[in-house]
């Protein structure tokens, strides 16, 4: 769930320290999954409390023009963008900037969660694999 390393760091640690890897996978998909929704919600009361406020108003309007202007086209590659976003498994590309992603564009909780945690598990196969010696 900590940012930054999340499941990335996680998996390999677990596996160097002898952990059963399923039981490391299972724990590091869920514990960096679950973390979204309230990251989600969170990320959408900061964004309305810098807009109350005016705070970098001039960029939060225009990002959501650009929302607004391509919504059906986002709409349909959203779940798909945060899949691939979260599925490979990079510094920065985890569960919270993901979550932060989802509350601009303003997904849906359900397609931000699903889109998450199926990137979790791709990501969590990778690195699983990666720290097993597979490839």
């Amino acid at each position: 769930m900590i940012p930054v390393t999340e499941l990335r760091g996680a998996i390999p640690i677990g596996i160097a320290m002898d952990l059963n890897p399923i039981g490391v996978y299972i724990a590091s998909v869920v514990g960096s999954t679950l973390v979204s929704i309230p990251l989600v919600l969170t990320f959408r009361h900061i964004m309305q409390f810098l807009k109350e406020k005016g705070l970098f108003l001039k960029l939060l309007n225009k990002i959501d023009r650009k929302i607004h202007s391509g919504m059906k086209r986002m709409k349909q590659v959203s779940i798909f963008g945060i899949i691939l976003f979260v599925g490979i498994p990079l510094p920065t590309t985890g569960t919270w900037t993901a979550s932060a992603i989802a509350s601009i564009l303003k997904m849906r909780i359900k397609d931000a969660f699903i889109g998450v945690l199926i990137g979790n598990m791709m990501a969590g196969i990778i690195m699983s694999l990666l720290s097993l010696h597979i490839i």
